[in-house]
Parts: C-alpha cells; sequence; structure tokens
C-alpha cells in the first residue's frame, strides 16, 4: 500500500489515476529513449495500451519531440 491519503471530501479517481498516468508516462518513454514497446514493458502495459493512452493524453514519443527534429 502507498502513502497515498483519500482527502474527506473525496476525489475524483479517475483524474487522480489519469495524473499519476501523465506523469508516469513520459519517465517511461524517456528511461526508454522514446521506444514504445520498451516504455511499455516497464509500465507493464500492453504497447497498444500505451499507445492509446497517448494520444489520450496528447503526448509524442519524446516530451517536446513534436517536430521531430532529431
Amino acid at each position: 500500500a502507498s502513502g497515498a491519503m483519500l482527502p474527506p471530501e473525496g476525489l475524483d479517481l479517475k483524474d487522480y489515476l489519469g495524473g499519476l498516468e501523465q506523469g508516469l508516462i513520459p519517465q517511461a518513454l524517456d528511461d526508454a529513449n522514446g521506444i514504445v514497446a520498451r516504455a511499455a514493458e516497464r509500465l507493464r502495459i500492453r504497447r497498444t495500451t500505451l499507445v492509446e493512452k497517448m494520444r489520450k493524453y496528447g503526448m509524442s514519443r519524446r516530451e517536446g519531440d513534436e517536430q521531430a527534429d532529431d
């Protein structure tokens, strides 16, 4: 169990989990040098699931790599 505490007023679990995903996915992609399959392995999800989540959150393979400079 993690140290997360439920606030007395409650919270929107979907939004909370979405925020976690938006923080962890870029880290996994960075660790994997932008290789989606490798990032998915690190997150223990299917590659297609990761691609769907990236699309949902408007993420590219590398943060700030919209123009693919390299």
